[in-house]
């Protein structure tokens, strides 16, 4: 028998925002058939940078920031506030080198810890080094230096860097082959390598090198030509990262312990004047990316969309510098199942960081700006067991909607159900208060005519047992 319900209007603030939001993402499953993803300018923040390379957040108001030129800023999104940071170390700037990534520890509430990758001064040339200090005000405090690659070259190219922790609290760091590039494939050195250490900066025991004559025991994996985005699977722990390719051939990569991902003795690129590296584009031992772009599009930042979707797929924004665009991959068993770009010609896009809010930002060079952005095409009917994990027939349709929909969904016996529509901020915006209903399918009305564009979660609280379908105002 089928049973039409109304629901009723409620406005609620709720004080566990987190743990909500945190459960609509872990139990909302994801759609990808005739998916269109759009990105583009909701607001600009900040229009005076000086070449922007690197962001992370405090929190979903308080963003770090750095210039390659050696300065690093905290900005308030909400009071339009811009502090400069003082107590860095001294930065050379040479080309493609300075200060460059910034990140914050896990624990960063108890411990304030900021790191940096950036461009040192040594004996012969320069170098790619981390750092980090204590972040106290607008000063960061009881800077330490610690680590700096090996060898020193006197060159301005590929110094990467990318640093990005994983759920162990352990970092991984990224150096460019400084234009030499057969150190790629050079164990002996950390050029073209990703790094891993412990958060102070000492050589984890599991690392895959330790103890190997001959290697750097710092070295995670190698093969690399400059990476310049890096970022960890949400769900999974995974890190994925893209490199630089020479003219053609950037690469996506999942980043494995003890695995060569083959610059240059493979490679989908060619020489800038046109002539050939290698004629192979795989060999025995190497690894193949997980997606590559010809030509280039010279990807740089790279972040996750947490969108709920399941752990074997993953929504990834990549900024592109060359492409001047927005690179949006669906990505389904680390297969490449689809792909968009957005902004054209909108500026080189250095870094993109999804905030803890859900809100995008980017960074950008020429002009430079940092933006914040907003995104369509993410929506999905349909939803998993927030206690089993089974896919349910529960579905809004139509979705999107911009006036009416309807919530169908089947109970298996006599229960006491409830429903509950949060914004992605983790407000109620509306309620349906608990009720006994009857075993079999329900319908729902879901009345948006006064509620704000975006994207929605409707929790379904069957007897105790919750699901969720993500609905979409238009």
């Amino acid at each position: 028998m089928k049973h039409i319900l109304t629901l009723s209007k409620k406005t609620l603030e709720i004080t566990t925002v987190l743990s909500i939001i945190s459960t609509l993402l872990a139990c909302t499953t994801y759609t990808t058939k005739s998916q269109i993803v759009e990105v583009a300018q909701d607001k600009i923040l900040i229009s005076t940078m000086a070449a922007p390379w690197g962001f992370t957040f405090i929190n979903s108001d308080e963003v770090l920031f750095t210039e390659k030129q050696g300065k690093m800023y905290r900005f308030t999104i909400s009071t339009n506030t811009l502090n400069e940071i003082t107590g860095l170390p001294a930065i050379v700037q040479k080309d493609q080198g300075g200060l460059l990534d910034i990140a914050i520890h896990p624990n960063f509430e108890q411990n304030k810890y900021v790191y940096i990758t950036y461009a040192v001064s040594a004996t012969g040339g320069q170098t790619t080094a981390l750092g980090r200090g204590v972040l106290v005000g607008n000063q960061l405090q009881n800077f330490t230096e610690l680590f700096r690659a090996l060898p020193i070259r006197n060159s301005g190219s590929h110094f990467g860097s990318r640093i990005v922790f994983d759920k162990n609290k352990m970092i991984y760091m990224s150096v460019g082959d400084r234009g030499t590039q057969n150190e790629a494939q050079n164990k002996n050195t950390h050029l073209g390598k990703v790094l891993r250490f412990n958060d102070d900066g000492t050589v984890p025991a599991s690392n895959p090198l330790v103890g190997v004559p001959n290697t750097k025991p710092e070295i995670f994996c190698w093969g690399n030509r400059n990476i310049q985005g890096m970022a960890m699977h949400p769900e999974t722990g995974e890190i994925y990262a893209h490199e630089h390719g020479p003219r053609g051939g950037d690469e996506l990569n999942l980043i494995k312990a003890n695995t060569n991902y083959g610059w240059p003795a493979v490679t989908f690129g060619i020489n800038y004047d046109g002539s050939q590296i290698t004629p192979d584009t795989t060999l025995p031992g190497m690894e193949l990316p997980l997606t590559y772009w010809v030509p280039s599009i010279a990807p740089s930042g790279m972040t996750f969309i947490r969108n709920g979707q399941p752990n074997n797929e993953a929504d990834i924004l990549i900024g592109a510098l060359a492409g001047t665009h927005i690179h949006w991959l669906k990505m389904k068993d680390n297969k490449k199942i689809s792909s968009s770009r957005s902004m054209n010609g909108y500026a080189r896009f250095r870094d993109i960081r999804q905030a803890p809010d859900g809100k995008i930002y980017a960074m950008t060079e020429s002009p430079n700006r940092f933006v914040q952005l907003r995104i369509s095409g993410l929506a999905s009917s349909s939803v998993y067991d927030v206690n089993t994990g089974n896919e349910q027939e529960s579905i809004v349709y139509p979705n999107p909607s911009s006036e009416e929909s309807t919530l169908s969904f089947e109970v298996s016996s006599d229960q006491l159900v409830s429903v509950k529509i949060y914004n992605i901020h983790g407000a109620v915006v509306q309620e349906m208060p608990a009720r006994y209903v009857s075993k079999g399918r329900h319908s729902l009305a879901i009345h948006s005519f006064d509620i704000a564009k975006g994207i929605y979660y409707v929790e379904i609280n069957k007897g105790g047992v919750q699901s969720v379908v993500k609905f979409v105002k238009m």
